[in-house]
């Protein structure tokens, strides 16, 4: 007669099968892409290269594992159609990657992308005409954990004229190149140059950006901000350092375009071992990282899906950003039904708080000061120092008065002097600027 299996032996038993059970890949996940390039348009000058990059890269990421959806050359009604198939096709539990190539713009601080029937004139063509970034970001924030956006989509905006005589755009205030945006926490987005600026389409068969991406992505285990890395500086050199990519990023575990596959590993070595559980002091420091923060919250999903950030409480406040669904903020100050904030890169301004709720507690979550275009010191130069810098400027409504600074940033919807610009700057950005300050005295720039 056989003995009873005592408790002890259940509960080991049981832990063993736990910890198999959560040492394996999270179950069924998947990896989307929807690829778009947009190079023949109808009343715009055709552009090299976005078929040829769209079609490259989803070659590329076919070969790394994702289940591609690629369009090229859309009208705005086909767009529109078959990214809300794509999403239907998506679960919590899978990795969206979405890139568009092609023309862009952006309206007082929204961001549009441009399919190739698209023809406008004024803002009210191009929120009926163009397809809304915000719009598509939100529908891939509601539909799973983990967003990728790559966006090669400042080459230039062939209705800058039009749209610059019509009243009511120029109120709103028509921007060089695209605007920053910001989405919820799992969210990773990618341009293919700095805020406010315009990329090259390239002189080859791909965008500088793009065939920089094609070269780095595909490393296994390679984390997406040291890919971005190796993609921003290979963008430097190629493009004399006219063109500088950018990222903001909400990602709270590592991502990697590339998984580790056991065929990736080295026959000659053995497969590195699975680290063992933490122990309970690492997850004890893991715990006590976590930090509550305030998020966008109750935005209509039938109207423009962000909440904006702006320079000063009120409409009057110039549009620096836009916040999609789940962004996660810290409120720094209340005044009436407005709060100024501060988002994981430092960024700061001021938002409505009917859209704000408290709170939501991330593990490993931080504010920092911002990462974008930072590469390693000794790649510095002035001309990229004078472009981090005055970007900091730009985007507190600096108004430029030297004939670079235009020409650069421009001056639409600005509306402060050095002093009043510097005063609403968060002391993230305060210490950015003078961090490259310093930086352009050390190399005698200045």
């Amino acid at each position: 007669m056989s003995r009873p299996i005592s408790r002890t032996t259940i509960a080991t038993l049981l832990a063993a099968i736990l910890a198999i059970l959560t040492s394996l890949p999270e179950a069924h996940a998947a990896r989307h892409a929807f690829i778009v390039g947009n190079s023949s348009y109808a009343s715009a000058p055709h552009l090299q290269n976005p078929a040829n990059d769209a079609r490259d890269l989803a070659r590329r990421l076919e070969a790394l594992g994702y289940r591609v959806t690629v369009g090229l050359d859309l009208g705005r009604s086909r767009f529109l159609e078959t990214f809300q198939t794509f999403v239907r096709s998506l679960r919590p539990e899978d990795v969206a990657l979405f890139y568009y190539a092609g023309h862009g713009l952006q309206i007082g601080g929204e961001n549009y992308l441009f399919p190739v029937d698209a023809n406008v004139a004024s803002e009210a063509d191009a929120r009926g005409r163009l397809v809304p970034l915000n719009a598509l970001i939100s529908d891939l924030s509601r539909s799973t954990k983990t967003r990728i956006v790559i966006l090669d989509a400042c080459r230039n905006n062939p209705f800058a004229e039009k749209l610059a005589a019509s009243p009511a755009t120029r109120s709103a205030g028509l921007g060089q190149g695209l605007a920053r945006v910001y989405a919820g926490v799992g969210s990773f987005i990618a341009y293919s140059t700095q805020p406010g600026n315009v990329a090259l389409d390239g002189q080859g068969n791909n965008s500088p950006f793009t065939e920089a991406l094609l070269r780095h992505m595909a490393v296994p285990g390679a984390d997406v901000h040291a890919v971005m890395r190796r993609v921003r500086a290979d963008v430097q050199r190629a493009t004399a350092e006219q063109q500088v990519p950018w990222e903001n990023s909400s990602l709270i575990d590592e991502m990697a375009f590339a998984e580790v596959t056991a065929s990736a590993s080295s026959p000659s070595q053995p497969a590195a071992k699975s680290a063992p559980p933490a122990a309970p002091v690492e997850a004890f420091r893991t715990a006590i990282t976590a930090r509550s923060y305030a998020y966008v919250t109750g935005l209509d999903p039938n109207g423009d899906n962000f909440l904006a950030l702006r320079t000063a409480p009120g409409a009057e406040g110039t549009r620096i950003a836009t916040m999609g669904p789940d962004t996660l903020l810290q409120i720094l100050e209340r005044r009436g039904d407005w709060r100024r904030v501060s988002l994981l890169d430092g960024t700061s301004g001021w938002a409505h708080g009917n859209w704000i709720q408290c709170c939501r507690t991330v593990a490993g979550a931080r504010m920092e000061t911002p990462r974008p275009s930072a590469p390693a010191q000794e790649a510095d130069t002035c001309d990229s120092l004078w472009h981090r810098r005055n970007a900091v400027w730009h985007r507190s409504g600096y108004c430029f008065t030297s004939a670079k600074g235009q020409q650069v940033f421009g001056n639409q919807g600005c509306s402060r002097d050095l002093a009043a610009a510097r005063a609403v700057m968060s002391s993230a950005d305060r210490a950015l600027v003078d961090t490259l300050d310093a930086r352009e005295k050390q190399l005698g720039c200045k």
